[in-house]
């Protein structure tokens, strides 16, 4: 009888060993996107330029000598619950030492995180972030935002849609946004750019997630005739389908989808369809030729790696973990959170454009070597046409009038 209790602790023994072996070996990195719902295919994004940063530190040998794990969490629509709970699985629960998140809740998730000492790093682009942030700087050190905010990202965006090499017929704009933080921070700041200079903002509507009937606006803009319609909807379905039945009966009016651009899902369901849609992304990377070699060989590892050129976000997430992993380099220990912060508030990070530098709010402003990027949709896919700031035209890509238009 003794033989089989003496073989079961051998073998408790030897599962505890395996166990802690593999913790040692192992560093969880904490991946928090939306992965089901209207923000899906944004999530995707991001998850693959997570996905890629974690590859290439795992077969370049891993981090202080470990392997990285990610582990998933899906945020589905940002509730604020849903973000308590994604920070408290990943964190309090899984143990994870940094977190790289691509939207995460425009400030639910600053105060979800920063009860935590693993550095989080988020796309928020959210100004109410910001504000959460500097309401207990040092309560909140461990978050990092790898976007500048949406006001930045709108007045960007209304730089480059004065800018274009083009005449607009009347000054007249129709603003359509999503019931989002985003979506309204966005629809709010250009409204008020384009009063101040002078334009009239004919129609202003703000939609829930789930539209796919636009008859009812779409009589209106074609009674309106504006030179600039300007969607902001961070959802594929809701930007296609909006084009597919703006083309039936389409004013001569330039189409700005800014962000709504992003989803990878946009170009790949309407391909040269999509020919002349104008957007931004925030912390580009300018393609389809990035502005130095080292960018111009992520770039095509990335391709390769994916199957198509890099989206939103994707160089931005991938950035984010790279700037931590460097950190750690430089502390020697994955579990020294407060150090690893110190060191990105000082050293910020070299990345193939340049160097990232973080500001006293820990946000990534645009500029240099991280400016936002302004695309149109040429032959299938997104091309620069400009960057900002300052706004520039970008290499030899030109902005071309689309058909609708001529």
């Amino acid at each position: 009888m003794k033989k089989p209790v003496a073989l079961i602790a051998i073998l408790a023994v030897l599962l505890l060993i395996a166990s802690i072996a593999e913790a040692s070996g192992t560093i969880k990195v904490g991946v928090p996107l939306a992965m089901t719902g209207p923000y899906a295919a944004t999530g995707e994004n991001y998850w693959k330029g997570v996905k890629m940063a974690i590859d290439e530190i795992n077969a370049d040998g891993g981090l202080v000598g470990k392997q990285l794990k990610p582990i998933r969490f899906d945020t589905q629509d940002f509730a604020p619950d849903r973000v308590m709970q994604g920070a408290d699985y990943l964190v309090g629960k899984e143990k994870v030492d940094s977190v790289h998140a691509g939207w995460a809740g425009w400030g639910q998730d600053v105060r979800a995180y920063g009860k935590y000492t693993a550095p989080f790093f988020a796309d928020d682009g959210s100004q109410s972030a910001v504000d959460v942030f500097n309401q207990s700087p040092e309560k909140y050190r461990n978050i990092f935002q790898i976007t500048d905010t949406e006001i930045n990202q709108a007045a960007s965006m209304y730089n480059v849609l004065m800018a274009l090499p083009y005449e607009y017929p009347n000054k007249k704009v129709v603003i359509i946004n999503a019931d989002d933080s985003w979506g309204m921070g966005v629809g709010d700041t250009l409204e008020q750019k384009f009063k101040d200079d002078g334009w009239k903002v004919a129609l202003r509507e703000t939609v829930p997630y789930g539209t796919q009937k636009w008859d009812h606006l779409l009589r209106r803009i074609r009674r309106i005739k504006p030179a600039i319609i300007h969607v902001e909807i961070i959802s594929a379905d809701e930007v296609i389908t909006f084009f597919r039945q703006f083309i039936k009966g389409p004013t001569k009016s330039i189409l700005s989808y800014g962000y709504s651009i992003v989803p990878r899902e946009v170009v790949e369901t309407m391909g040269k369809e999509a020919d002349g849609i104008i957007g931004e992304v925030p912390t580009a990377m300018p393609t389809p030729i990035a502005p130095t070699l080292e960018a111009q060989r992520w770039v095509m590892r990335f391709t390769t790696k994916w199957g198509h050129p890099p989206q939103a976000g994707s160089w931005a997430a991938y950035s984010g973990v790279k700037a931590w992993a460097a950190a750690v380099v430089k502390v020697g220990n994955e579990k020294d959170h407060d150090a690893i912060v110190r060191v990105l508030e000082k050293d910020g990070y070299i990345g193939e454009t340049g160097p990232w530098k973080w500001d006293e709010s820990h946000v990534m402003r645009a500029g240099g070597s991280v400016p936002f990027g302004h695309y149109q949709v040429q032959e299938g896919e997104l091309v620069t046409i400009f960057t900002d700031p300052p706004t520039l035209p970008y290499k030899e890509f030109m902005f071309q009038v689309p058909w609708w238009c001529k």
